[in-house]
């Protein structure tokens, strides 16, 4: 019995003996008279018993059967290990045929000491830089280390573009390394399936600055088109291509493909799980409908309903742009062959 259960015990007693009225005891407790006339009456024929609830210790009606108790805390720890609770609940449904809430599968886990792998820290308060108004004004490119094969296969790195206006996941690839090829790819993907975007936006990393600043490095086209710097072969690509080429000199700087890595390395890890991906092209295999169904989820509306991805002018040739090309200086005698096509 509950000390709100004792306190009425005590009051409706003494209204029974008479020591005090039944309105002052409803006062007193804080009831309706009718409802202290009703307590009253079931201290009188049942004792103290008679005033805990009728449902104590009856199982609700819509209470969870245990065995979907125990199944949803098993395969949270082996099939679906390393989930937070929104994305287990949306696994259980979509796989299991499991709909619970997201809080409920919190509460099943919570008292089965099984907490959520994602810790909620507090936020830092700073000034969130406001997205772009228009879809494909700026485009965020980056490459993520994790171990997204669990250790099922060999160590890949996820290159990922992001568009600044909506959130959009527009092109993604697994590659064994932050490299040329790599980065050649995911912006051929990204140009040859949207467009082109009006600025890129990356870290510094030397794959696309180069860190030679004297004069003595530029090639005599870069001097004339006024570089102060050498281009990297990205570099180049994205001045051929006509798109502005913006350096992040922080990791926060380019928040919104790091939150999208964060998320990524929690759902995306799953999938690669579910689908037993071992390679590298098994792994990228599971990227198509893993995007379509993040960017249903996560995607927002731009400001602006028109798009800012350009055409791409029929005159030039992507696997032109999209090659690795170096300058030779040929000593005097040796002989140039240009070959046809």
């Amino acid at each position: 019995m509950s000390q709100m259960e004792m306190n009425r015990v005590i009051i409706l007693q003494k209204a029974l003996d008479g020591e005090v009225s039944v309105p002052y005891a409803a006062f007193i407790l804080g009831i309706s008279e009718r409802h202290a006339y009703r307590l009253k009456a079931k201290l009188q024929t049942s004792g103290p018993a008679g005033l805990a609830h009728g449902n104590r210790g009856r199982k609700p009606a819509h209470a969870l059967p245990d065995n979907i108790r125990q199944e949803v805390v098993q395969l949270a720890q082996t099939k679906y290990s390393g989930c937070n609770y929104t994305f287990l609940s949306e696994l259980l449904c979509e796989h299991e045929g499991i709909c619970l809430s997201p809080a409920s599968v919190g509460r099943i886990l919570k008292a089965a000491g099984i907490l959520s792998p994602r810790k909620h820290r507090p936020h830092k308060p700073h000034c969130r830089r406001p997205r772009k108004p228009q879809f494909g004004m700026l485009v965020q490119i980056d490459g993520s280390h994790h171990d997204w094969l669990e250790g099922r296969g060999p160590s890949l790195v996820l290159l990922l573009a992001v568009d600044d206006a909506t959130g959009r996941i527009l092109s993604a690839l697994f590659w064994p390394a932050e490299d040329f090829e790599g980065y050649c790819r995911l912006l051929y993907q990204l140009i040859s399936q949207h467009g082109i975007p009006l600025a890129i936006y990356s870290d510094k990393h030397t794959l696309f600055f180069s860190l030679k600043e004297k004069q003595d490095h530029l090639t005599l086209e870069e001097q004339f088109l006024g570089e102060r710097r050498s281009l990297t072969h990205i570099g180049r690509i994205l001045r051929d291509l006509d798109i502005q080429h913006i350096p992040a000199y922080s990791p926060q700087a380019k928040g919104r493909i790091e939150h999208s890595f964060e998320t990524l390395q929690q759902r995306l890890v799953i999938k690669l799980r579910l689908a037993g991906a071992s390679s590298l092209e098994e792994a990228n295999a599971v990227l198509p409908d893993f995007i379509e169904h993040y960017n249903e989820k996560f995607a927002v509306p731009p400001a602006e309903t028109v798009s800012a991805f350009r055409p791409i002018p029929s005159h030039l040739r992507l696997e032109y742009i999209f090659s690795w090309k170096e300058y030779r200086t040929l000593n005097p005698g040796y002989i140039y062959y240009s070959l046809p096509g």
